[in-house]
This record gives structure tokens, sequence and C-alpha cells, in this order.
């Protein structure tokens, strides 16, 4: 027994020594970006507890848009697949939670875990009819599919027969705050290992050529749908977050502008890449609570003029023409 504990004694003293050094290992192994990025999660983290009301409710918003922006990078920035239809997971995820907040009474941070099940099995669903399309007809599917949802929703009794569904859980906006932080944390997390070994390589070769990527080996069918399933999980979860920061779910959920919104994200920070959705939700977003609040309805097109500029002459988006350059900032810039 005293040799076995001598052992054990000097094995734990050990991992302490080396403990440092492997974390060490370990954040540098992250790289430059996702270490920023790290670091601004958590700064926010942080400072949430003696935050002004004010600037509470400016971080909720953004980071519902960020997140709802990293969700459908996982599809359209990962695999070129432009997705119109987006909204109806977060759409979907808006109501799960407001169904279930209200018919149930779960606890709302169960109705966020229920919509992220709910946008997943919905993109499960959509997905393996609409993945078998390519280009513009996988884009035109999408948009059908969100242009139906209204309808659906609208005409069903159990959520509201289009007049919605209100509920009221009184002040929880501590509680709103970490769970959409703890949601777009995780997306950055996933986004960066998305993009390193075997899935990263694969997504590239899909990226650029389908079919060789196929002929190469690489079970597209399955990847696209392991994206689309995890993008549309994410979207809801994001979803029941912003209903229930606004303690309601209408048919406007499905609106077509939240698609086009997280669709500007990324194509003006940068499609696929890990830092490009929150450049993007920074673009759009602040400005719209900021100085575009004097002019709403002049949002819309500020933001359209800036995503056609950019997909027409700056493909690669912020992040793309940083990286064009200035060569020095590629090794920080992912």
């Amino acid at each position: 027994m005293r040799i076995i504990g001598s052992v054990w004694f000097r094995f734990r003293e050990m991992r302490l020594r080396t403990l440092p050094s492997t974390l060490w290992k370990g954040w540098r192994s992250l790289g430059p970006t996702a270490q920023g990025l790290g670091i601004v999660l958590a700064v926010l983290g942080g400072l949430g507890p003696v935050l002004p009301v004010a600037l509470f409710v400016f971080l909720i918003l953004f980071m519902i848009y960020a997140a709802w922006a990293y969700s459908i990078n996982l599809i359209t920035g990962m695999t070129g697949y432009v997705s119109f239809g987006h909204v109806v997971f977060a759409g979907a995820g808006a109501y799960a939670l407001a169904y279930g907040v209200t018919a149930w009474g779960i606890h709302p941070l169960a109705g966020v875990v229920a919509a992220g099940l709910t946008g997943a099995l919905l993109a499960l669903g959509v997905g393996v009819v609409t993945l078998r399309l390519r280009g513009a007809y996988f884009a035109i599917a999408t948009l059908v599919t969100a242009l139906a949802a209204v309808y659906i929703v609208s005409g069903t009794p159990a959520l509201g027969d289009g007049s919605g569904i209100r509920f009221y859980l009184g002040f929880q906006i501590g509680t709103q705050y970490y769970a959409i932080w703890t949601l777009l944390a995780s997306e950055i997390a996933l986004t960066w290992w998305v993009t390193r070994g075997r899935i990263g390589l694969g997504l590239r070769a899909l990226r650029d050529d389908e079919d060789a990527a196929r002929a190469v080996g690489i079970n597209v069918p399955r990847l696209k749908l392991f994206l689309y399933v995890l993008s549309g999980g994410f979207a809801g979860a994001a979803g029941s977050v912003f209903t229930w920061f606004n303690s309601s779910a209408f048919p406007d959920a499905f609106q077509l502008a939240y698609s086009l919104d997280m669709l500007a994200m990324i194509i003006i920070g940068g499609m696929g890449t890990l830092s490009g959705p929150w450049i993007g939700a920074v673009v759009v977003n602040v400005p719209r609570q900021t100085l575009l609040k004097l002019l709403p309805q002049g949002q819309p097109i500020v933001i359209g003029l800036l995503v056609i500029l950019i997909a027409l002459f700056l493909p690669g988006g912020i992040v793309g023409i940083i990286r064009k350059y200035i060569p020095e900032a590629r090794r920080y810039l992912e």
C-alpha cells in the first residue's frame, strides 16, 4: 500500500508540474483568432454582473444576431449552399419555447434546449429533401420552405391561430444574457473544430468542387446533412432566446428579413471563416441599434447596398479584404 501511495503521489506531482505547460500548449494551438474571440467572450462573461441594463439589452440582441450568423455560416459559409430559409429554424425555436412555457410550464432554459432540438429535427427533415438540390434550386427550395412556414403557423390553433403566443416570466435579463452567451461560445468552438482536421479538408473540397469531393471518397450527403442539422439546432436555440427576450412569439418570427440579415452578416464579414460572422454581426447590428434607429425604413437599403457592393467587388468579405491586402494579418485572422 505504501508503494502504491508513493507512486500515486509522484504521478500527481508530475501532473501538477506539467499542467501549466500542457495548458499553455493547448492555448497556443488554438491560433490567434480563436484566442482573440475567447478573450472577448471571457470579458463579456465576466462583465455581465456589473453591466447597466441598457448595455445588457444591447449585448443580448447583438449576441443573438451573432449566434444566427454563426449558425448559417455552418451551412452556407462552409459549403456554399445559400439558404434563404434559415429563419424557419429560428422561428420554430421561438414557438417551441413559447409553447413549452405557456402550455407545459417548463423553465425557459429547458425551452431553449427544446428549441435547439426542434430546430435540429426540423433541419434533418428539411435537409434530407432539399440538400439533394444544388445552387439556385436549393436556394429556391429553402425560400419556399420559409414562405410556407408562415402560413402553417398562422393556421395552427395551438400556436395562436396567427395572433401569436404571449407570455411574461418576469425580469430575467441576466439568465437570458448567459443563455445566449453560452450558445455563442459553443458555436464559435464548434466552428473552430469543424474547420480543423479531416472535416475541414472535406469541407474545403466540397465547397470548391462537390463532384471532385465525391470522387475522392468524401461522403458529401452525410457531411452536408450533419452541418445542416447543427446549423438548424443553433438557429432554433438562438431564436428561442430572442422570443424569450421579447416575451412573445408571432408569425413575424418567420419573416424573410431575418434570413437576409443572417446572410448579410456572413457575406459582409467573410463566409466560411471563424471571425467573419462576428465581424459581420458588428457591422450589421451595431449601427442598427444606434445610428440606423434614426432611419428605421432605411436599414434594409443600407445593409442591402453594402451586401451588393461586397458580393460584387469584395467576395471574401472584410476578412478576405484584410487577408488579401495585409499579408501579415493572415496568421492572426481566420
